[in-house]
């Protein structure tokens, strides 16, 4: 446990870690797009798969591993895999909740509810986005900030952050306006799903919770 000046410090390296990795992403980026000038394979489904993976390792899961480090909690504390039926219940309930909307538009229309044929990208969104994200997130960044706040303040803030973690990615891909702007598909939308991958994390006692609900919704 942290006494009052130990727990401020976790939370102020916690933010400071934070705006870190927004600027490192931002140049990770940056050097994606001046390497597939050089690089074609890069511009290929494998080769941006292993590009993005091999950065999303480097700038946010050891950052997660060293914030878990400051606040003295373990990766097997976080993951809590022994409390299986809990974030199995809460991660996978509160996903198929969130999934719903998804689902039920694709019906209605005739279109696959489900993915249709493989692909690299397919394999980011429903696997490394939702492990990743929520291991920094969640785990690492939520978790530090309870020792300092409520769960819902840290929840509200962990979630505006998420937002933010996107907001490089919406740039370069040239979705930013269009995504801050529309009230549902956009920047609301991903703040109110990482409030109940949040919900699902705490509830369940385990960041499975939000990697399951994540997964569900980033599926569907």
């Amino acid at each position: 446990m942290h006494n009052r000046k130990g727990t401020r410090t976790v939370v102020k390296s916690t933010y400071l870690v934070f705006v870190t990795v927004i600027v490192l992403w931002t140049a990770a980026w940056l050097a994606k797009i001046n390497l597939d000038v050089s690089f074609a394979w890069l511009t290929t489904g494998q080769g941006g798969f292993m590009y993005w993976t091999t950065a999303k390792i480097i700038l946010w899961i050891i950052p997660s591993l060293w914030l878990l480090r400051i606040s003295g909690r373990t990766v097997r504390e976080v993951l809590n895999l022994e409390n299986w039926r809990s974030w199995l219940g809460w991660g996978g309930g509160l996903g198929l909740l969130i999934a719903l909307t998804g689902i039920i538009p694709n019906y209605l229309s005739g279109s696959p509810i489900l993915p249709t044929e493989f692909s690299f990208s397919l394999l980011n969104v429903i696997v490394i986005a939702p492990t990743f994200e929520e291991l920094l997130m969640r785990g690492a960044i939520l978790g530090n900030l309870q020792q300092e706040y409520s769960f819902w303040t840290a929840n509200i803030v962990t979630s505006l952050m998420f937002v933010v973690l996107h907001l490089p990615g919406w740039y370069f891909m040239g979705v930013l306006y269009s995504n801050l702007t529309q009230p549902v598909g956009g920047a609301l939308s991903i703040f109110l799903v990482s409030l109940v991958f949040g919900y699902a994390a705490h509830r369940s006692r385990s960041v499975m919770g939000g990697v399951l609900s994540h997964f569900l919704n980033n599926l569907f």
